[in-house]
């Protein structure tokens, strides 16, 4: 059985075969980018000379500057990213999804970036992508606590890019086309050996990555082992049924609900995600993955397709050369200035002694309290004090070549001195700020594209929380605003008199992303607003003032905002925060009793009208005055049941009655046909009354 081809040792062969072939696939087909990327990375860090340069440069003692303006770059965009951090909305797609269960949603993926720590993991990614032009970050599952059954979903980062592997032939910018992924990671050698102690430890070659100095699996003090998802696909046989439901033919139930039937069957190609744990020669752990997406996110920077070949830059790609020149001309204008020769001092012969030629000698390189000097020269004549001889180094046409490189560094990276903060030749706001928004324009793409990245995971979230968050639990949401609350998720609670369920199986929902200042950057802004406001209408404090100091930032600012909500005219303050009294279960069936009944009396005085219609000719002067004596009997009754709007409705009707009957030229009888189509007045007395005009209209549920 070991042998058979089903065996688990050969599958798992299979799969190692199979992962090498797509790992040696990626490195071919990545090679170049991760060079490059290593290079731009090597280059931030200060690397910026050419070794053959740098060390001829300081064999002859030349200066050799490192003038680094590429992290102030970096730091520009990316902390512009973090003061206007991209936040996942959650909207209703189908019929059978709900706006509140909507919020819910949306509120539990912000708390579990929250408890993930999450911007540091989009930070890491997205400065991976202004950098080197791509970074990730990962979403895993994991137990609350090791004594518990329940999961929870984590956002994790990636901190070494280059320890991922996605599937090259993934054409989506956010990677949700990926059929497979590795992410790489060097163990403690003795952390590995307490976890899989019967496991092979590996030194195969062929696995070397880019982008780290690992010469295999295994080194002196690390293991190296390796994630890999990869996607299959298995055929289920899909139902179609009659209330719009789609299930898998062998989980149908075994009686469908009545009135349910199957109006439609196909075959179809289901996504099964697949993951497992290896070390180059084994396969150490394998389960399925619950999503349908590899939860491995790509956040990339510049992409370029040349002759269909990928490149991916950042903005320290096409800034080295600026930099290098700038670097270049800084040096240059050092060494001018340091090896240019000193001043000379213009002497006549014998002002100096011999005694004091070496403190003259000095003089360019030392500070002297005082110069001796005789006035004379050697022949006895009268003289002034020595003199230097004034020169001044080239210097001017270096600098300015600097400043060209300082500028064209700006140009490159498309961020000039108005966004960095420094003054520039703009004088007026507006022109700063639409250099600011130059700036920022020519630098979008990257937010863009960590935007499509963060819809992704926002999708692959919402497709793992109805399977992991799938048992009747009470879990923390978090608002736009950051306060928490706790809700009951999968269990039915009571809401306002009713009875809601929050089931995230039920209904489509879908993700989209809003860019922009934080919230509480808008409620600033938002306060800043009020305040101007304020200074033009005085007045908007007695109507708006609780709105105000809610948007303040300082302890008890809430507090105070509820205690002068308090104090604002009737109708002013928000309804939406006042709970009205529901109507009781009692008054709803008394409701529903009366709604029947006049349901009846309608359709009886709808037959009699009828009838009447049939006979009006025939009526004679006795019958009509019975109609009469009939018809007051009836608005009397309704007027028990109705209260005085409904009886305003059947007087109209009774009234047309009346009128019609006056014109006819009565022959025959009516009132026995007539007494058969009222309802007997025993049942008429024991219609429930009308609760007082002063309560709850019936007409109008409360909210």
């Amino acid at each position: 059985m070991e042998n058979s081809a089903d065996s688990p040792k050969n599958s798992n062969k299979e799969i190692l075969r199979v992962a090498r072939e797509r790992f040696l696939l990626a490195v071919e087909a990545e090679s170049k980018i991760r060079q490059d990327a290593l290079d731009d990375l090597e280059f931030r860090a200060g690397n910026q000379w050419p070794d053959e340069v740098k060390n001829e440069r300081e064999r002859d003692a030349r200066p050799c500057l490192t003038i680094n303006r590429i992290p102030q770059f970096i730091r520009q965009i990316t902390n512009d990213q973090r003061q206007n951090r991209p936040s996942i909305k959650v909207s209703p797609v189908d019929d059978k999804a709900d706006v509140d269960t909507a919020k819910i949603l949306q509120g539990l993926i912000r708390h579990i970036e929250y408890n993930s720590s999450a911007d540091i993991a989009y930070d890491t990614a997205f400065e991976g992508a202004v950098t080197k032009g791509f970074g990730f970050f990962r979403i895993i599952t994991d137990y609350v606590n090791p004594m518990s059954f329940e999961q929870e979903i984590l956002i994790k980062r990636i901190r070494n890019s280059f320890s991922v592997y996605l599937d090259p032939t993934s054409k989506e910018p956010d990677g949700s086309d990926a059929n497979w992924g590795f992410v790489f990671e060097d163990v403690p050698k003795d952390d590995f050996k307490a976890e899989y102690k019967d496991a092979e430890l590996s030194n195969m070659q062929d696995w070397k990555s880019i982008g780290d100095n690992s010469d295999g699996w295994i080194t002196d003090g690390t293991v190296r082992v390796a994630e890999y998802f990869y996607k299959e696909f298995k055929q289920v046989d899909l139902v179609l049924l009659s209330n719009g439901e789609v299930l898998e033919k062998d989980k149908l139930p075994s009686t469908l609900p009545f009135g349910v039937s199957i109006t439609s069957e196909r075959t179809a190609n289901v996504p099964v995600i697949k993951w497992c744990k290896i070390n180059g020669i084994d396969v150490l752990e394998e389960r399925e993955w619950p999503g349908r997406w590899i939860p491995i996110i790509p956040v990339y920077g510049d992409e370029i397709d040349i002759n269909n070949e990928r490149t991916l830059e950042g903005v320290v790609r096409h800034a080295k050369d600026s930099q290098r020149m700038y670097n270049y001309w800084a040096s240059t204008e050092t060494e001018t200035i340091t090896l240019a020769p000193k001043a000379p001092f213009i002497v006549a012969e014998g002002q100096i002694t011999k005694e004091y030629e070496p403190l003259w000698k000095s003089a360019n390189r030392k500070n002297h309290a005082y110069l001796p000097y005789k006035p004379t020269t050697i022949s006895g004549q009268p003289v002034g004090a020595p003199q230097r001889n004034v020169y001044e180094p080239p210097v001017q046409a270096i600098t300015n070549a600097r400043m060209q490189a300082a500028d064209d560094l700006k140009a490159t990276t498309g961020i000039y001195d108005s966004a960095l903060g420094a003054q520039s030749r703009e004088i007026s706001g507006v022109a700063i700020r639409g250099r600011q928004a130059q700036s920022q324009t020519s630098n979008f793409h990257f937010i863009d594209n960590l935007t499509r990245s963060l819809r992704h995971a926002g999708r692959v979230i919402l497709d793992l929380i109805p399977k992991v968050y799938d048992s009747a639990r009470t879990a923390r949401i978090i608002g736009e605003d950051g306060q928490q609350e706790i809700v009951k998720i999968n269990q039915f609670f009571e809401h306002q008199g009713q009875q809601k369920i929050y089931d995230f199986g039920v209904g489509k929902y879908d993700v989209t992303v809003e860019t922009g200042p934080s919230y509480a950057t808008k409620r600033q802004e938002a306060l800043a607003s009020m305040i101007d406001l304020t200074k033009t209408y005085p007045s908007i404090m007695q109507v708006a003032g609780d709105l105000m100091v809610k948007n303040m930032d300082w302890p008890g600012a809430s507090e105070i905002a509820e205690r002068l909500k308090k104090t604002l005219p009737p109708g002013i303050a928000d309804d939406k925060d006042d709970k009205k009294p529901q109507v009781p279960p009692e008054i709803q069936n008394q409701m529903a009793q009366m709604n029947q009944m006049i349901e009846q009396l309608t359709h009886h005085l709808n037959e009699a009208n009828d009838k009447i219609k049939t006979k009006s000719i025939e009526l004679e002067s006795r019958e009509r005055i019975e109609f009469a004596k009939i018809e007051a009997d009836m608005k009397k009754e309704l007027a028990k049941l109705q209260g005085q709007a409904a009886i305003m409705t059947y007087q109209q009707e009774l009234a047309d009655l009346s009128r019609r009957l006056q014109l006819l030229d009565i022959n025959e009888p009516i009132e026995e046909d007539f007494n058969e189509s009222v309802p007997d007045q025993d049942a008429i007395q024991n219609v429930p009354q009308q609760p007082p005009t002063s309560g709850p209209s019936l007409g109008q549920p409360m909210e």
